[in-house]
C-alpha cells in the first residue's frame, strides 16, 4: 500500500483496516499494555510455543519474536514453531526485522527498524491485514515514520538498556512525551523499562511498553509470572488464568 500523506490523521483508536491490521489500536494496547520481546538466543533450539501460550494465559496479547544472530532458515523455522504454538492462545505474533520470515511463517506482522525494509514495501509484501510496527529514536525519525503505512510506532530507548549493543541515545520520559505530541496512533515505549518504571512511562503518553529483560526467565511459568507482574504494575484490566493453569 502506498504511503498516506499523513497517517497521524487516522483515528487515534485505529478501528479500521485502511492502513493495516484492524485489531492494532490504542484500545488494544490499553487492554494489555505489556509487549514482550522474546529473543531466540535465549531459547536455543527450544520451541517458543509453550512460552507464547503461557503469556496468553497471563493476559498478554502481542509478542515479538527476535533472532538477529540466527540465519534466515533457522529463524524462519523457530518463528514458524512459535506461530503454530500460539494458535488459540489469543497472542498475536510479530516478527522482528524480517518481513519475509513473517510471510513464510504466517505471523501476524513485522516490526521494522530504521535500516530494514520500508514500511511501504512490507505492506505490499504482507498485505493490508498484517500489523507493521516501526522503531523511531528521534523527533525527525518520528516525523518521517508517521507518514508511513505503519500501525504503531515504537520510541526509545527510554532508559539505559543492556539488551542492544548499538542502541541509540536515551530519550527519557521527555522523549516519550514529545513523541506522544507528534503521533496520535498506538505508541510503544522501549528500553530499560522495569516493573517500577511502567507507570511513569505510560503516564508520559505511551500506550504500552516493550520489554525483554523484564520478562526473561528459565521456564514458561516464570516468564508468564513476570509478565503478569508487569501487567499488574501497569494497572492493566487484562486478567489471565490462575498461575496453576500455566504450564
Amino acid at each position: 500500500m502506498a504511503s498516506t500523506p499523513d497517517s497521524s490523521a487516522v483515528s487515534a483508536d485505529r478501528g479500521s483496516s485502511e492502513t493495516g491490521a484492524f485489531w492494532c489500536s490504542r484500545s488494544f494496547f490499553a487492554a494489555s499494555p505489556v509487549y514482550p520481546i522474546l529473543d531466540a538466543e535465549a531459547f536455543g533450539d527450544h520451541d517458543p510455543g509453550p512460552v507464547l501460550r503461557a503469556l496468553g494465559a497471563a493476559g498478554i496479547r502481542i509478542v515479538q519474536l527476535r533472532g538477529k544472530a540466527l540465519p534466515a532458515g533457522g529463524f524462519a523455522s523457530w518463528v514458524s514453531a512459535g506461530v503454530r504454538g500460539a494458535q488459540g492462545s489469543g497472542v498475536h505474533v510479530v516478527v522482528n526485522d524480517r518481513a519475509d520470515v513473517a510471510l513464510l511463517a504466517g505471523a501476524d506482522g513485522v516490526h521494522l527498524g530504521q535500516d530494514d525494509l520500508s514500511a511501504g514495501a512490507a505492506r505490499r509484501l504482507l498485505g493490508r491485514r498484517a500489523v507493521i510496527g516501526l522503531s523511531t529514536h528521534t523527533p525527525a525519525e518520528m516525523e518521517l515514520a508517521r507518514r508511513e503505512p505503519a500501525d504503531y510506532l515504537a520510541v526509545g530507548p527510554v532508559f539505559d538498556t543492556a539488551t542492544k549493543a548499538d542502541s541509540a541515545p536515551v530519550i527519557s520520559l521527555a522523549g516519550v512525551r514529545e513523541a506522544r505530541e507528534l503521533y496520535r496512533g498506538p505508541l510503544i515505549a522501549i528500553g530499560g523499562i522495569s516493573r517500577a518504571r511502567i507507570r511513569p512511562v505510560l503516564a508520559a503518553g505511551a500506550d504500552a511498553v516493550a520489554v525483554i529483560s523484564a520478562v526473561s526467565g528459565a521456564s514458561p511459568r516464570e516468564i508468564a509470572g513476570r509478565a503478569r507482574g508487569l501487567l499488574d504494575a501497569a494497572g492493566s484490566p487484562a486478567r489471565g488464568r490462575t498461575e496453576d493453569s500455566v504450564n
